[in-house]
């Protein structure tokens, strides 16, 4: 255990050295690359999300439809589940 935390502590010394050689070398440019990159897929993480939000709430709505259908048919004593 103690080796493997040796290790741990190393590798972020060795990124952080990486990083500022990066920094100094670039001048950030890659950093603001990788910035923007991040930017445009949370953007489209998003979008998608929008979009399962969406379906999910149509889905919920035909769940719903069918329910009632199905109480109807059978001639459930109770329409509303809150009303018990």
């Amino acid at each position: 255990m103690f080796k493997f935390i040796t290790k741990l502590i190393l590798l972020c010394i060795l990124v952080f050295f990486v990083f500022i050689a990066l920094s100094v070398y670039s001048g950030g440019e890659r950093f603001r690359w990788f910035g923007k990159k991040v930017e445009q897929e949370s953007k489209k993480m998003g979008e998608k999300a929008d979009q399962i939000k969406e379906g999910s709430e149509t889905v919920i709505k035909g769940i719903e439809k069918t329910t009632e259908k199905v109480k109807d048919f059978t001639g459930s004593k109770y329409k509303d589940e809150k009303s018990r």
